[in-house]
């Protein structure tokens, strides 16, 4: 039995703190309960929903951490076709070209013309 159920500390806090909320215990051993989960987190008692709480906030943050990475990146690339844009335009390369370059609309292109132009 022992090598079918392979649960670690956090597993087992999980496990004690929800029977802790389903179970009712004669008070004396709700007390020593209690103490030993206050053992187990290092003298903080935490309830099944807060750790639940916990995990949801750490898995957003995660998401937004990745929603900011990709965000970033895109600002990276638009700002890195605004450069090469700038440098082909200063090259004198045609507005055909850096638009097939860049990948920009005409109007793009023509916009940071008229930026660069005022610098």
């Amino acid at each position: 039995m022992k090598d079918r159920l392979q649960l670690d500390k956090k597993d087992l806090l999980t496990l004690f703190i929800f029977m802790d909320h389903m179970i009712k215990l004669e008070s004396h051993y709700q007390q020593e309960f209690d103490q030993e989960i206050q053992n187990w987190e290092g003298g903080t008692m935490i309830t099944y929903e807060d750790e639940l709480k916990q995990e949801a906030r750490k898995e957003g943050r995660e998401e937004g951490r990745k929603e900011g990475l990709q965000e970033g990146k895109r600002e990276g690339r638009q700002e890195g076709k605004i450069e090469i844009t700038r440098n082909l335009i200063k090259l004198g390369a045609s507005l055909d070209f850096i638009k097939k370059a860049t990948g920009f609309s005409e109007k793009k292109v023509l916009e940071i013309k008229e930026k660069l132009e005022k610098e």
